[in-house]
């Protein structure tokens, strides 16, 4: 019994190491949410340096759409157009071209594919236009922001920029396409259509982990089981699927779930 004691005793004077553990075994099994998290903060802190009178920020938006929700990391509404902010935060380097249906992250030689956020942000664009089906005309920008502790090396013409230079992209249309009455509809628009329900939210976020597992998964090997090429992330009318690289000529896809 004394023992015990002892025991007991030895762990409660130590109970800041134990916290830090589990601090450490939290973070190490939520690391891609934390991080995830934290770029979409620090891009949200940036936004604020845009003029609160001609621009509107919303942060985290999910919207409803034919195969389900998506969700936007940010939107910004002004008289110049909308902008549809996809946040990522990596390390390393980024390789990748426009119409690449993936693109790769390379940390000291360990390589892994993640997808076109430029292809994300055009689902983005999609789910903003059938909510604002009025606006037709209304210029919708994509805007890709990477973190400053990754090296870009992407071939582009559209914005790959990071986090701080996101602004400034910004602030570069100055051609005004609508009314400040219409940037008050939209906002009010786009923030109804929001979905805030916390069920839904899991929901979401359930849907994008089960399918990027199931895409590492089927890509683990990297390679078509017809032909040999390699299995890539493709968007169709009906939304994502996998298919070979070496389309036309091998037709084999197959469904995300």
């Amino acid at each position: 019994m004394k023992e015990r004691f002892l025991m007991l005793g030895v762990l409660l004077k130590f109970w800041y190491l134990w916290l830090l553990v589990l601090i450490a075994v939290i973070y190490r099994l939520f690391k891609p949410t934390i991080k995830g998290w934290f770029g979409e903060k620090t891009v949200a802190l940036y936004l604020r340096n845009l003029p609160p009178e001609g621009y509107t920020v919303l942060n985290d938006v999910i919207l409803q759409t034919d195969n389900g929700t998506t969700q936007i990391d940010h939107i910004v509404v002004s008289r110049y157009g909308v902008f549809i902010i996809e946040t990522k935060n990596y390390k390393g380097w980024i390789f990748g071209g426009e119409k690449s249906s993936q693109w790769t992250q390379n940390i000291y030689g360990r390589k892994s594919s993640f997808m076109n956020p430029l292809r994300q942000n055009f689902a983005h664009i999609k789910a903003v236009e059938a909510q604002l089906t009025q606006y037709p005309s209304l210029p919708i920008i994509p805007i890709a922001a990477f973190s400053p502790e990754c090296e870009l090396k992407v071939k582009v013409t559209s914005h790959v920029v990071y986090f701080h230079q996101v602004p400034g992209v910004i602030r570069k249309y100055i051609e005004k396409h609508i009314s400040n009455e219409d940037v008050t509809a939209i906002v009010r628009i786009l923030r109804s259509a929001d979905i805030k329900s916390v069920a839904v939210k899991k929901e979401h976020i359930g849907e994008v982990a089960a399918k990027k597992a199931e895409f590492e998964s089927i890509t683990a090997g990297d390679k078509c089981p017809k032909c040999g090429g390699k299995i890539v992330r493709r968007q169709g009318k009906t939304g994502s699927f996998l298919g070979c690289s070496n389309y036309p000529k091998c037709r084999y896809t197959k469904k995300l779930r």
